[in-house]
């Protein structure tokens, strides 16, 4: 079989776990299978096919890069224009990775290669909300769609022995949408970060807040394994992003989705988790974004 070369996508639903937990496997298994019915009509759109379904995710191939990108902006567009009409709790995420190279096309129809690996971890790396992919991908991309991307650096994943280069589709910013749909538009977005009874807060009106381990800094954080300068919250298009200048980088861990760890590196956050500061085990901050 000749390989041939596609672009690959990965989405997967975020917070699925806790949301069996909470609801049980009955209503588990109805909203991951409403999810799909919104998300693979805007995969067949673009002339993709899916390939196979895993659990609470799938995996798709196109032949061009862009119907593969367009088609994730659209299934998160999508979803995220159904949650606007459902409350907080039973809002459902998703996030997607997508990669491009030569596959192998079984007579199944599975796919295989190393595209097909790499897309998969590139979408274990994203976020709730997000759509990374590679700079492969990204430079197969029309002018006017590579301006809808941004590099957000270069990432460990495993099987490959060097850093890969990832990219974020900003499909958010698109038309009015800010943070969650273009049919429920959201102002700035408010940041509060708490640290052993001290509070920080980042209003509408304030663009920056700084956290490290000297006192010029919004948030002090006495601590050896911390920077003087450790990171700082920024607000770009209404969202926050936290960006690491540190030394020995950041944890994150969100209350939904995968944890993370920045290294001279930022990160769009939603709702609400902790940041250890330097080590696993560091010193943790509480954050929420509302």
């Amino acid at each position: 079989m000749d390989p041939k070369k596609l672009a690959v996508l990965f989405v997967d639903v975020s917070g699925s776990t806790a949301f069996f937990d909470r609801y049980g496997e009955v209503a588990g298994h109805a909203m991951v299978e409403h999810c799909f019915k919104i998300l693979v009509p805007e995969v067949e759109k673009l002339r993709g096919r899916i390939v196979k379904y895993m659990g609470d995710g799938f995996l798709a191939v196109f032949e061009g890069a862009a119907d593969a990108v367009e088609a994730a902006e659209t299934m998160h567009t999508a979803l995220a224009d159904d949650n606007a009409t459902r409350p907080d709790p039973a809002r459902v995420r998703i996030h997607s990775g997508i990669s491009a190279g030569p596959v192998v096309v079984r007579d199944d129809g599975d796919v295989f290669g190393d595209a097909v690996n790499v897309a998969a971890r590139v979408q274990q790396v994203a976020g709730p909300d997000q759509v990374y992919t590679t700079k492969e991908v990204v430079d197969d991309l029309p002018a006017g769609t590579q301006a809808k991307t941004r590099r957000v650096g270069r990432f460990p994943l495993r099987g490959k022995g060097d850093e890969v280069e990832l990219y974020e589709v900003m499909w958010k910013l698109e038309g009015a949408t800010v943070l969650f749909t273009r049919s429920a538009l959201r102002e700035e977005a408010r940041l509060a970060v708490f640290f052993q009874g001290t509070v920080a807060e980042m209003g509408a009106a304030k663009a920056r807040l700084t956290v490290g381990r000297i006192s010029a800094n919004d948030l002090l954080v006495d601590d050896g394994a911390v920077s003087r300068e450790h990171e700082e919250f920024v607000r770009k298009k209404g969202a926050i992003y936290l960006v690491d200048h540190s030394t020995n980088g950041t944890y994150v861990r969100p209350q939904i989705g995968k944890a993370r760890h920045l290294h001279r590196e930022e990160l769009m956050l939603d709702g609400s988790g902790e940041i250890s500061l330097g080590r696993p085990d560091g010193p943790a901050v509480e954050y929420k974004v509302s």
